[in-house]
């Protein structure tokens, strides 16, 4: 599928230069694969599998229930070498379907997500709740799926292995994820750690038009059996985000979530199996 061939390309090419896009250094289309080297490609399965056991293994995974992580998150515009922005952020999430995300710029603003399990909302500094709809609740319902990638079989509809490409950064393996929404990813495995170490998609614009995002996963450390990333960056069209974990806890109480009385329970059944 040269369409994610292009993708791959351009985000491995980016990784290699500190996280900047570089679409316009895109070569020329390859020649198709043949079915002999096709073949050769490991399946998706077995590509999850290897990500799950470099982590820690399943065992380990789920032995996980709850998690909180603090840090940074950092915002670039263009290739400015500072963030034109630096806040605090604050992750709760819980098995198998919570999560609070809070992010404060001191002095400036705050916002904080929720998604309970079964609806998701926004609050804006002191504003009233706002219920999330469409692609940011789905994006928020999916990303709050506690195991997500260890528990593959029902976190996605389908997944294939669609290619694999050589860069600065090593070999990397391309799997095409479907999720229930229909919507559809790359992820992209390392073939020597079998980390994942990036996704590339597209999401919906400021103007309603889809753009594409690329997304790396770092310094992956363990915390109590597991390893975890503690250093994301995504870069969609000329900003870039960083978000920068200095602490992450395992196994400690989430903070209640109390439901606001405007935000009813969403439907959700197509965003999952």
């Amino acid at each position: 599928m040269q369409y994610w061939r292009t993708i791959g390309r351009v985000v491995l090419t980016s990784v290699a230069l500190g996280g900047l896009p570089a679409a316009a250094q895109d070569e020329a289309p390859e020649q198709p694969e043949t079915q002999e080297a096709a073949q050769e490609l490991p399946s998706a399965e077995s590509l999850f599998d290897r990500h799950i056991e470099a982590i820690g293994g399943k065992e380990a995974v789920f032995a996980i229930k709850s998690r909180k992580l603090t840090g940074r998150v950092k915002i670039y515009a263009g290739s400015a070498e500072k963030p034109q922005v630096t806040g605090i952020l604050r992750l709760h999430a819980e098995a198998p379907n919570k999560i609070i995300q809070e992010i404060v710029i001191v002095g400036s603003s705050s916002q904080k997500r929720v998604f309970d399990g079964t609806a998701g909302w926004l609050i804006m500094n002191q504003d009233a709740p706002v219920a999330m709809m469409g692609e940011e609740l789905e994006r928020f319902a999916v990303a709050s799926r506690f195991y997500a990638e260890a528990d593959y079989e029902n976190h996605f509809k389908s997944i294939e292995t669609d290619d694999k490409q050589v860069s600065e950064v090593g070999s990397v393996y391309m799997v095409r994820v479907e999720h229930f929404s229909g919507r559809v990813e790359a992820y992209l495995f390392s073939e020597e750690t079998g980390f994942l170490v990036g996704i590339v998609g597209q999401r919906a614009g400021a103007d309603g038009q889809p753009v594409q995002f690329q997304r790396t996963y770092e310094e992956y450390t363990e915390f109590d059996g597991v390893k975890t990333t503690l250093l994301i960056r995504e870069a969609t069209g000329s900003q870039i985000i960083e978000l920068v974990f200095s602490s992450v806890e395992n196994n400690v109480p989430m903070p209640e979530i109390e439901r606001p009385a405007n935000i009813q329970d969403a439907d959700i059944s197509g965003f999952q199996k």
